[in-house]
């Protein structure tokens, strides 16, 4: 017997494997680009922000892959690298308190925390801003992977 979520982890790991810049949207390449420029700027806390299935988790993966930057899907006591990408994080200050705390103890150097909303406490901030181009970008790159493209994101569900 499959599991129901069988399907939902092969479109995850088709994602995950499939993540380089190539897919990403132009939403997608300014967030980017924003997040380039403020690690230039010596930011040491970035917050990407944007709605859910907006493709912040992706943008996330591909940053891993092309930058070396680790990735977690929360926070971790042990990294390996000075700049640290910590998705599905929660926006409220008490979270991010202690995230600059692990930062500072840890010794990184740039934190992108990912959230749905703006953090409370973060800054500078990036925001992922998806317009209608943006999901039939996302369709594209799905059925370009064998995907169905029934399942991808749509501003509906926002």
């Amino acid at each position: 017997m499959t599991s129901p979520e069988a399907p939902l982890l092969r479109q995850m790991n088709v994602l995950k494997e499939a993540a380089d810049e190539s897919f990403l949207t132009d939403a997608q390449k300014d967030a980017r680009d924003s997040i380039h420029q403020h690690r230039e700027d010596n930011a040491r806390f970035i917050n990407l922000h944007g709605p859910r299935h907006a493709g912040k988790t992706f943008l996330c993966w591909v940053l891993h892959l092309s930058e070396g930057w680790d990735y977690y899907q929360t926070g971790s006591k042990s990294v390996d690298t000075p700049t640290v990408i910590y998705d599905h994080g929660e926006p409220e200050r008490r979270a991010t308190r202690q995230l600059r705390n692990q930062a500072s103890i840890s010794g990184l150097a740039t934190v992108v925390y990912v959230t749905e909303r703006p953090a409370d406490e973060l800054y500078p901030r990036v925001e992922l801003r998806p317009g209608d181009e943006h999901y039939q970008q996302i369709a594209d790159t799905w059925n370009d992977l064998g995907l169905d493209t029934e399942n991808a994101p749509t501003p509906i569900q926002q």
